[in-house]
C-alpha cells in the first residue's frame, strides 16, 4: 500500500468515525430533551392530582390540625369572626358565578380571580386561630398553599383554554388571590340566591357548624 492509498483509507475511517459521532450526539440530545420533559409532565400530573382531590386533602389537613388543637373560649371567640367573613365571601361569590359558561367579572370577581378560595383561606385561618396553637398556623398555611395553588393553576389553565383572550385581559386587570380593586365591573351579572342554592353552599354551612361544635366540645372536655 502506497502513501496515497494509506491517506485515502485514513480519510474513509475519519468519515465513518464522524458519522458515528454525529449519530451518537443526536441520540444523546434526543434523550436529554426527553429527560427535560419528564419533570414537567410529573409536575402537571401532581398538580392535577392535588387539584382533583383538594376536598379530601383539605379534610385530612383539618383533621391533623384538630388532633393537635388546644382551643380555649377566647381562641374560639377570636376565630369566629374570621370564619364568618370567609363564609360571607363564599356566599357573595356563589351568587355570581356561573361555572364554565360565562367568565364572571362582577361582584367579588372584579376584585380577585378566585374569591371562593380566598373565602376558604379565611375559614381555615379562623379555625386555626380557634385551635389555639401558633405552630398549627404554619401547618395550615403550608397545606393551603400546596392544595390551592395547585388547584388555581389547574383552573386557570382551563379558563385560558375556554375563554382565551377574554381571560388574558381579565387576568391582567384582576389579581389572582389577594383582593384588590383594579378592574371595573362589567355590570352584566347580578347576585342571585338561586345560584347560591344551586351551588349547594348549604353544605359549607353544615361543615362549618359541625367543626364549630367539635372545637367547642374539645375546649370544654379535652383541651
Amino acid at each position: 500500500m502506497n502513501i496515497r492509498d494509506l491517506t485515502t483509507e485514513m480519510d474513509r475511517w475519519a468519515q465513518r468515525v464522524k458519522g458515528l459521532t454525529d449519530v451518537t450526539d443526536t441520540t444523546e440530545l434526543t434523550e436529554i430533551t426527553d429527560l427535560t420533559e419528564i419533570p414537567v409532565y410529573m409536575i402537571k400530573s401532581i398538580r392535577h392530582f392535588i387539584g382533583y382531590h383538594r376536598i379530601l386533602l383539605s379534610i385530612m389537613a383539618g383533621i391533623a390540625i384538630y388532633i393537635f388543637a388546644k382551643p380555649t373560649h377566647l381562641s374560639i371567640l377570636a376565630g369566629l369572626p374570621v370564619i364568618l367573613a370567609g363564609e360571607g365571601i363564599r356566599i357573595w361569590s356563589s351568587g355570581y358565578i356561573t361555572k364554565n359558561k360565562v367568565l364572571v367579572q362582577d361582584g367579588p370577581y372584579a376584585l380577585v380571580r378566585h374569591p371562593l378560595y380566598f373565602g376558604n383561606l379565611l375559614i381555615g385561618l379562623g379555625f386555626t386561630i380557634m385551635a389555639g396553637k401558633v405552630s398549627l398556623l404554619a401547618l395550615f398555611l403550608a397545606a393551603f398553599a400546596i392544595i390551592y395553588f395547585s388547584t388555581i393553576a389547574e383552573e386557570e389553565e382551563f379558563l385560558q383554554n375556554r375563554f382565551g383572550y377574554e381571560f388574558s385581559e381579565y387576568a391582567q386587570q384582576v389579581p389572582r388571590f389577594i383582593p384588590w380593586a383594579t378592574a371595573t365591573p362589567t355590570g352584566e351579572e347580578r347576585f342571585k340566591w338561586e345560584r347560591v342554592k344551586g351551588h349547594k353552599e348549604y353544605k359549607a354551612w353544615v361543615a362549618i357548624g359541625l367543626c364549630l361544635v367539635l372545637m367547642v366540645f374539645k375546649s370544654y372536655y379535652v383541651a
